[in-house]
Parts: structure tokens; C-alpha cells; sequence
């Protein structure tokens, strides 16, 4: 049978740690057939006239006799044929001073002179932890059971070293709380005790964040959601909780930082995994030193501990420095690191792990670490998800009883902050700005599940307001609500999948199946349990509402956002209310007047509820409420036309001509103001289908992460779709519209069809994919190239909007981005906006080619920055992420224009659809029922750059709305709650903590707002 060779691969730890000790190497000689490699290091001892400092002495050959080192002044050093490295102890120097050595073995002898420098005295931190992977590594549930002995072992190893020096004693941190809650749910109350107990001591530290997560695909009431349980901690156990820690993932949304900050989290703890093409040194990351101050619009800061040598297992940094696996390797590694760290840029080579050298004639800006404190993250092994060991404090013991500097100490975080804060935090810089992930390219790898969370995240906000109003808040409920938001964050938390996703075994790093159907579960799951509490909420607000008299029956269409809305609506009538083809007329039960609309059937007849959908405009909705519409007996039935004009659509706002060959759009005329909003000198048409190949291979582990390209030869192909079909086309009181079928590579087919609303100022685009199964590396984008003049789109993320020329936190991802749902653009004759539901990778300009350094596939002439790529979907990643998509997907786009709007209201607006859509419901008919009023208001705010996110139950019987400012300075808005009849409010921070009093005048409370930031409003 067939054998599989193991070969060297880019890196190793061995080779790492050999590095160390090459790039630390001052000096080297030969004697005889050996080669002596000598060091000056930042090593120290206590010696009979004071403190001695090491020359650090490694042998390399084969030998059978001793080497002996030995100074004038009475050093002397023997080294055993079984051992190549020790270290010869000097007197301190204050100076640079030459010393004279003597080395010898056998009949070789060779004298040498080497400059001994003045060295650190460094204290090291040693941070034991273990990373929590929720899969990679094994099966979830596999992953998370180990992780919960892990804290039963930390608790029995606290125990063995209670009599250790209290720098030797083992301390444990709790990376993330998610294992943490599991485990106080399945431990008796005994252990749950002593836990505590060990917490108030210092010697376990629990830090604030669920799970490491790809922040900028959560939502922002999703991120805060996921620190309920630090509060819930805090409040129930009385213990602190100052510290974060987020690893693997390069980067962090700035929603993250000002959460953390307003949630009382004062540090946070970072371990960057550059392994998958991340290249922050050879942009301004070398400018980012550390420790640093993270500072958001509002002015508060974070602490960040950066692990950040580009070795990128920055959460092993402990490990390769040997300080888990026992003395001797610390003796080994750990003085090397340190004067590498002291006097080079980076400590490790390019044999590193993740590392992707400095070309030849780039600049190294980057400044060797100024300090002489740090800290060092430790586990078991060079692994993820690893245990906990006693070999740590065994080590620090004998290291410490051993040399007087480098000071080691097993810490917690806050333990390391609070030093560093006091020792050096007027020295620390300051960075601001978003931290854009290098990673999240990963997430396009799983396009149909990411596309379903994101329209849970939009469906649970709406159902969370809709249960409250109607009085809907019983534990019951709120257990549902919480579920669903665990399934959705444990979606979009960073593990996605097994190190060999495209292996099908049970256990350990090749469970791609069982891993990814456990993700991938986590999406389809909370979609489902979330579109059933929507639904569930829209029948308790409803309930008891009667049927207008006479009509045939009468629709509510609820509108969640805090302003009037402009949109289509979309209601199910049952069968049993409106027979088929029964005439009827919509009417506005606030005006009288008639609206136009149109019937879809119930698809997949037979099998679902009979009836059919009644789609129509809905006009002036008014905020956080709904209005009533009625169908009336009447003689009119609703009919569509086939226009004559088959590729030219128009509404009374949008003129649209689409390509009758390719199927992608050519023109779109805003009719308002005669603007041309397509740039017609585009390299591709507006929402023109792009399909790249790749030459490099599928199923190599890591193989992505040690691939370069700077000349663009691992491009491959290039597709467009082609062969335009018209499958439908047609014209009808509510929009026109057309459907396409185009042939393209990398599916059996593509639908789009395209639509202008005749009573919304707006173009609505889906593209419905038929994906095939491609395991060779892949990408699929949408181009929309906007004739508009600015340099700088603005684009929402979660937390905020930015731009590229706003202030970034040093070496963050500057190609590609993943935004919340809306980009906008502005020049002097107006705005327009660009939404997404499904697809939130985007690069704005230019398609960069996926592999680093990430060069432009699109020459510099026919770049526009005001064109935005629509990143649909890839498979890039060798590990981890799924190697491969197939099936159906969606990947709906909103486009509007204003010439009187700012951009980043327009987005707003126009991204509403997607963030916030409309929803109805056809009331039941009930004996005796008064009316249901025409229309009902609960609150509204004068400020569009504060949002509504949800209203749901507070703390103490408060009705809480939870309002996010996407501003990025000061806002103050008047918020407009008649609908309420509150008395008194407060306002606190999104966990509804640290409260202030807040004036109720006329039903109304005048807040102010910091940027970015998420606040309750609670209402008694």
C-alpha cells in the first residue's frame, strides 16, 4: 500500500529555537572540527563578589571529549561531550568590556577575545493559559470536555505548589469564559468554591471575553452579548474582571475596544497568529511597539500586551523559549531570546513559523524592545488547546533558585499590567483606530452559513423588540433569545473548522466532516430558532388585534428602526383569509388610500401553509411601530406587463440598461438629478460576476501562509459570466424587474435578478449562485464601479464606520475589509450608498491577489477607488476553514443615491433593509375585537446617527433600548418615548452597569452619546 514520506516543511520548532541562538551569536570559532558559537547574554548569577553575568557557549559538531572554557581571571567552564550549550559566568561589567578567553578540548586549544556589554536585567511574566480552539484540534465536544479537566488539574496543581515561593507558585488564566461557564455548570458546588476562592487569591484569573472571535462578523449587540456572563460573574461571585485576552486572530474591530472599555475591562492581552499570509511588517506594523495604549474617538484607553514576533504563534512564545518543557531548554533558548529581543528588530528568523521575511531592500524600521519587563504566554506544548503542567512552576523554581536576573514570575494578567502600568505607563505610546483583521478573508469560505448569521443577527434584534412591547419577557423567552445569540457568536468565533478540514476521520486534526457540521450547525441552527422567536414575537404584539370591518383581512407591518421607513413589504396571507384569485384592494388604514401591490404564491405547494404573499410599499411607517393596511372587496386584481423595453428598467426615480450579453449593468441614471452612477470606463460592469483560479494546490496544510507572490504568477484564470438569458420580465404596480440566467465558471449557472421598487428610491440586486464543488483554490467577487468622485469611501463596521485614511492601529489589513452591511460616497453633487446582507468582504479600488505581499490584478489606470469589490466567496485558506463550497446561495445588494443626504445616512437608510427589514403579519380574525388603531409609535429618535439596536427587558423590571452612536465624535439625540409612559430612566453602559440618572421631559430623554459607543436607556 502506499506510504506517505514525512518532509521538512517551512518551519519547525527546532529550527525556530536554533535561530535564537544563530541570531543572538556575537562570535564564532572553530576548534578542530567544532564549531564554538559565543554569546553575551542577559543572564545573571550571584557570585562570591557580587553578581556574574553569562557568555553563553554552544558547540556544534561531533566530539567525545569535553570542551573547557576558562578566563584569566579564574572563570572556568566545562561543557560535557552529551551537551552543546552552557554558559561561562563573568563579573558584571558597566561598560563594554573585552575579556580573553581560553578554549580547549582534547589536543585543541585556540585563545579568543570576545566584548562582554553591560546586559538587562530583565523580569519575565510567564502567562499559562490554554488557547481554546472549539474544534481544530479535535471534535468540539471532545475540545471542550478536556478544556473543563483542564481547570480541574489547575485547581489540584494550585494545590501542589502552595508552598512554593509565591513567584514560583502556579497561577493559571482563564483564556475565555465559555469552557469556564460549562464548567460551573457540571462541577459540584465544592469545587465550584475552591474555584472562587483561588480566583480571590491571585492565583487564578479570570479574563472577560467568551472566546477568540472574528470580531468584525459579529454584530455589535452579538459582541456585547458575549460579556453577559463576565457580568453575570462579577455579580454573583464579587469578583473582578479587568483583563481580555483574544489570540490566533491578527486584528479586532474598534466595537471590541470600546465594549472592553466601557465594560470596566482595563487590559488586554493579544497573541497574533500571522500563519495564513499576514504580512503587518512589511506595511507600518514595524511601528508598533508594545506594550501600548489602545485609544478609542472617546478617549479611553485599553493596555495591550502585544505577543508579536512575526513567528506568528505568538501564544507558544513560553514554549519556544523552553520554559514549559523544563530548565534545560530554558537554559537553552530563554537568555538568547531575551538579547534578541534587547538588540534586533525580531527575536526569531525566517525560519519561523508564519514569518515572511524581509525582502531584500526593504527598510527594517521596527526598534528592538525597549524594556526590561515582558511576558510571555506558556502552555504544555506547542499546541493549541493544550493542558496545563507542572513543569512550569518546577522550572521557575529551579530557575529562580538558580540566577539572580532574568526574574521569572507565573502570572496572571492582571498581575503583568499592573506592574508594567505603574513601572512604564508614561512611557507607553498610544496608537487609535480600527485593527483590521488579516484573517477574516477566511470567513468568505463558508458563504451560505455566514450569510444565514447575518440575517439572524438582524432577525433577533427585531425579535427581542417585538416580545418586549408585547410584554413577552418570561425566563422562557429570554432563555431562547440567549441560545440563539450563543449559536450565532459560537458561529462566528474564530475556529471554523479542523487543522485538515478536507479529512473525514473521528478524532484529532483530520474530523473535517464531523468538525464543520457541528460549525456549521451552529448558523443553520440559530437561523432557525431566531426566524421562529421572529415570528413568535410578531404573534404576541398582534395579539388580540381585530380585523378592520368588512375587509377581507388586515395586515400589520412593524418597522423596528427609531425613524419613519420607506420599504417594501412582504406579509403572508393564509388561504383561509383571501382565496385565490379573490379581488381585492390594499388600503392605508392611516389615509384611506389605496396602495398597489402584488401576489406571490406559497412556493412548494401542498407542503406548506396554502395562501399567498402580498408584497407592496409601505410609506412613512411610522418609527420603532407599525400601520395597519386592509383588503378590501373590490372589482381590482393586481396584473403584470412585459414592458417592450426588455434590458431597459425604470422606476420614477432609476433609469437602469443592463448588458443583454453578460447580464451585468451598464448604466443606472439617477432620474432626479440626471447623474450617471455607473463608470462606464470600468475594467467591469456593475455587478459584473468575477471567477479567479489559482496555481497553487488544495489540501497542503499552512501551504497558503509559505506561498509569496510578487509578480502575480500564481493568478491563474479569470472568468466573467457570459451568455445572457432573460428567464423572466416583467412590470407590475410594485417594480420592474428582471431575471437572468448566465453561464460562469465555478457554477452550474447564476440567477440575478434585478429590480427597481416604483415607490422606493432604490435598485435591488440578487444573485443567486449555483455553486459546484471546486476544491482547486478559488474566489468569486461582484464588481460595482461607481462614477463617484471620492478618494475615501466611508464603510460601517461593527462598532462604528471608517475609512481607509482614518487612523488604523499599526500593521492592520489595509485590502480587504469586512464591513456590517453599507459603504458610502460623496462628492460635490451627492451621495450614493452600496448595502449588503450576505456578503460583507469587500476591497475598495483594486482585486488584490490573495497570497502575500498581495499585489494588484488590476493595472493602476483602470483602478477607481470609488469601486467596490464584492468579495462573495473563496476557499484561500489551507486549514481550518472549508476547502470547498457547493450548492445554492444568495448574495443580495441594495444601491441608492441622494443629492441632498450625507453618505453615511444614505447607508444607513439604504442598508436598512438588510439590518433592520420591515415585517408583518395578517391579523386573526377575533369575536368581539375592537379594531386595531391604523397606526402605533413607541419611540423615535431625531438623530440618525444613533441607532436603535433593540429594546428588551433590563435590569430590576426596566425596559432597556440599546442604542449604538455610529458617530466618531460627541452626539447628543432626543429620543421620543410616549409609547412607553416611563416615569424615570437611566442610562448605562450596554451591559446596563455604571448608570446615571437621566431627565424625562414630555415623554422624551435628551442623551448624550460618545463615538462608538453602545448604551442602554432603561426606562421604569
Amino acid at each position: 500500500m502506499p506510504r506517505r514520506i514525512a518532509v521538512n516543511h517551512h518551519w519547525n520548532t527546532a529550527e525556530t529555537q536554533e535561530e535564537l541562538v544563530k541570531r543572538a551569536t556575537v562570535q564564532t570559532i572553530a576548534l578542530g572540527n567544532l564549531s564554538i558559537r559565543l554569546a553575551d547574554v542577559p543572564l545573571f548569577r550571584e557570585g562570591a563578589s557580587g553578581l556574574e553575568q553569562a557568555v553563553r557557549v554552544r558547540i556544534d559538531g561531533p566530539r567525545d571529549q569535553p570542551v573547557t572554557i576558562s578566563t584569566s581571571a579564574g572563570a572556568e567552564l566545562t561543557i560535557a561531550p552529551d551537551q552543546t550549550t552552557g554558559h561561562l559566568f563573568v563579573p558584571e561589567v558597566a561598560s563594554p568590556t573585552d575579556i580573553t578567553l581560553t578554549i580547549a578540548s582534547g589536543a585543541d586549544q585556540s585563545n579568543t577575545s570576545i566584548t562582554v556589554r553591560p546586559q538587562r536585567k530583565f523580569t519575565v511574566h510567564l502567562i499559562h493559559h490554554s488557547h481554546f480552539d472549539y474544534g481544530y484540534t479535535d471534535p468540539q465536544a471532545m475540545v471542550l470536555e478536556h478544556q473543563l479537566r483542564y481547570i480541574d488539574a489547575a485547581l489540584d496543581l494550585i494545590t501542589a505548589t502552595d508552598d512554593f515561593a509565591p513567584a514560583d507558585q502556579f497561577r493559571w488564566n482563564v483564556e475565555v469564559t465559555f469552557p469556564l461557564r460549562h464548567w460551573l455548570a457540571n462541577r459540584p458546588q465544592q469545587m465550584q468554591d475552591e474555584f472562587f476562592r483561588r480566583v480571590r487569591e491571585g492565583r487564578i484569573e479570570i479574563n472577560g471575553l467568551p472566546f477568540s472571535m472574528h470580531t468584525e462578523v459579529y454584530s455589535i449587540d452579538e459582541l456585547a452579548w458575549g460579556m453577559n456572563f463576565t457580568d453575570e460573574l462579577r455579580q454573583k461571585h464579587g469578583v473582578e474582571i479587568v483583563s481580555a485576552i483574544q489570540s490566533d486572530v491578527p486584528g479586532a474591530t474598534i466595537g471590541l475596544l470600546n465594549l472592553l472599555t466601557s465594560a470596566d475591562i482595563k487590559y488586554l492581552s493579544v497573541a497574533h497568529n500571522y500563519a495564513g499570509r499576514s504580512i503587518p511588517h512589511l506595511l507600518d506594523g514595524q511601528s508598533l511597539t508594545k506594550p501600548f495604549w489602545w485609544k478609542g474617538a472617546d478617549g479611553k484607553r485599553l493596555l495591550v500586551w502585544m505577543s508579536d514576533t512575526p513567528h506568528g504563534v505568538a501564544y507558544m512564545d513560553g514554549v519556544l523559549v523552553g520554559t514549559s518543557l523544563g530548565i534545560e531548554p530554558s537554559r537553552q533558548f530563554l537568555p538568547d531570546y531575551l538579547s534578541n529581543l534587547a538588540n534586533r528588530p525580531y527575536p526569531y528568523g525566517d525560519r519561523a513559523f508564519g514569518w515572511h521575511d524581509i525582502p531584500p531592500g526593504t527598510q527594517t524600521t521596527k526598534q528592538p524592545y525597549r524594556h526590561d519587563i515582558l511576558a510571555l504566554r506558556v502552555q504544555n506544548g506547542f499546541a493549541d488547546n493544550a493542558p496545563p503542567t507542572m513543569v512550569l512552576p518546577e522550572t521557575v523554581q529551579a530557575w529562580n533558585a538558580e540566577y539572580a536576573w532574568p526574574k521569572l514570575r507565573i502570572s496572571t494578567n492582571r498581575d503583568y499590567f499592573t506592574e508594567i502600568e505603574q513601572r512604564i505607563g508614561d512611557q507607553i505610546d498610544t496608537f487609535e483606530g480600527d485593527w483590521t483583521d488579516w484573517w477574516v478573508d477566511g470567513v468568505g469560505a463558508a458563504a451560505l452559513p455566514l450569510g444565514l448569521n447575518r440575517q439572524t443577527q438582524a432577525n433577533l434584534r427585531t425579535a427581542q423588540t417585538l416580545h418586549t412591547l408585547a410584554g413577552n419577557t418570561t425566563d422562557a423567552t429570554a432563555a431562547r433569545i440567549d441560545q440563539v445569540y450563543e449559536d450565532a457568536a459560537l458561529f462566528d468565533e474564530h475556529t471554523w473548522g479542523s487543522a485538515n478540514p478536507w479529512l473525514h476521520r473521528l478524532e484529532t486534526f483530520n474530523s473535517g466532516d464531523l468538525q464543520w457540521g457541528k460549525k456549521s450547525a451552529f448558523a443553520y441552527t440559530a437561523y432557525d430558532n431566531g426566524a421562529e422567536l421572529l415570528r413568535s414575537g410578531l404573534h404576541h404584539l398582534t395579539a388580540g388585534l381585530g380585523t378592520a370591518p368588512g375587509a377581507h383581512a388586515s395586515l400589520i407591518v412593524f418597522n423596528p428602526s427609531a425613524y419613519a421607513r420607506w420599504d417594501l413589504a412582504r406579509v403572508f396571507v393564509p388561504l383561509e383569509r383571501l382565496p385565490l384569485d379573490t379581488p381585492a384592494t390594499l388600503i392605508d388604514a392611516r389615509s384611506g388610500e389605496s396602495v398597489p401591490y402584488r401576489i406571490a404564491l406559497q412556493d412548494n405547494w401542498g407542503f406548506r401553509a396554502k395562501g399567498q404573499w402580498i408584497e407592496f410599499p409601505a410609506s412613512n411607517l411610522p418609527p420603532v411601530g407599525y400601520a395597519r393596511y386592509d383588503l378590501v372587496p373590490s372589482d381590482a386584481k393586481p396584473e403584470a406587463t412585459t414592458p417592450d423595453d426588455t434590458y431597459t428598467l425604470e422606476s420614477p426615480h432609476f433609469r437602469v440598461r443592463i448588458n443583454p450579453a453578460s447580464g451585468y449593468i451598464e448604466s443606472i441614471t439617477d432620474l432626479d438629478s440626471g447623474r450617471e452612477l455607473v463608470d462606464s470606463d470600468a475594467p467591469y460592469g456593475f455587478n459584473e460576476y468575477l471567477y479567479d483560479r489559482y496555481t497553487t494546490a488544495a489540501a497542503f496544510n499552512h501551504l497558503s501562509g509559505r506561498v509569496q507572490d510578487v509578480d502575480g504568477t500564481l493568478m491563474g484564470d479569470r472568468y466573467l459570466a457570459s451568455h445572457a438569458a432573460v428567464i423572466s420580465r416583467s412590470r407590475d404596480a410594485v417594480a420592474d424587474q428582471i431575471t437572468l440566467r448566465l453561464e460562469a465558471e465555478g457554477t452550474s449557472g447564476i440567477e440575478t435578478t434585478i429590480a427597481l421598487p416604483l415607490g422606493i428610491k432604490r435598485v435591488d440586486i440578487a444573485n443567486r449562485v449555483f455553486k459546484t464543488d471546486v476544491v482547486e483554490k478559488e474566489s468569486v467577487y461582484f464588481a460595482f464601479p461607481f462614477a463617484i468622485d471620492d478618494t475615501d469611501p466611508l464603510y460601517e463596521i461593527t462598532g462604528g464606520a471608517t475609512t481607509q485614511s482614518a487612523p488604523h492601529v499599526p500593521g492592520s489589513c489595509r485590502h480587504m475589509f469586512a464591513i456590517r452591511h453599507w459603504v458610502g460616497l460623496q462628492d460635490s453633487t451627492g451621495s450614493a450608498a452600496w448595502a449588503t446582507m450576505e456578503a460583507p468582504l469587500i476591497e475598495l479600488g483594486t482585486i488584490a491577489l490573495p497570497y502575500s505581499p498581495f499585489p494588484s490584478t488590476i493595472p493602476a489606470d483602470s483602478q477607481s477607488p470609488s469601486t467596490i469589490y464584492s468579495w462573495a466567496l473563496n476557499n484561500m485558506w489551507d486549514t481550518n476553514f472549508p476547502a470547498s463550497q457547493r450548492g445554492e446561495m444568495l448574495f443580495r445588494f441594495a444601491i441608492s443615491s441622494e443629492a441632498d443626504l450625507d453618505r453615511a445616512t444614505l447607508g444607513q437608510l439604504t442598508a436598512a433593509t438588510f439590518s433592520a427589514p420591515l415585517v408583518g403579519q395578517t391579523l386573526r380574525q377575533v369575536p368581539g375585537a375592537e379594531p386595531t388603531p391604523a397606526s402605533k409609535s413607541w419611540a423615535s429618535i431625531d438623530n440618525s446617527s444613533v441607532e436603535l439596536i433593540a429594546i428588551r427587558p433590563g435590569h430590576d423590571g426596566a425596559t432597556t433600548l440599546l442604542l449604538q452612536s455610529i458617530a466618531n465624535e460627541l452626539t447628543t439625540a432626543t429620543v421620543d418615548l410616549a409609547g412607553f409612559g416611563a416615569t424615570s430612566a437611566t442610562l448605562g453602559n450596554h451591559l446596563g452597569r455604571n448608570t446615571k440618572d437621566v431627565t424625562l421631559s414630555n415623554d422624551s430623554a435628551t442623551i448624550t452619546l460618545e463615538p462608538g459607543a453602545l448604551v442602554t436607556l432603561n426606562l421604569i
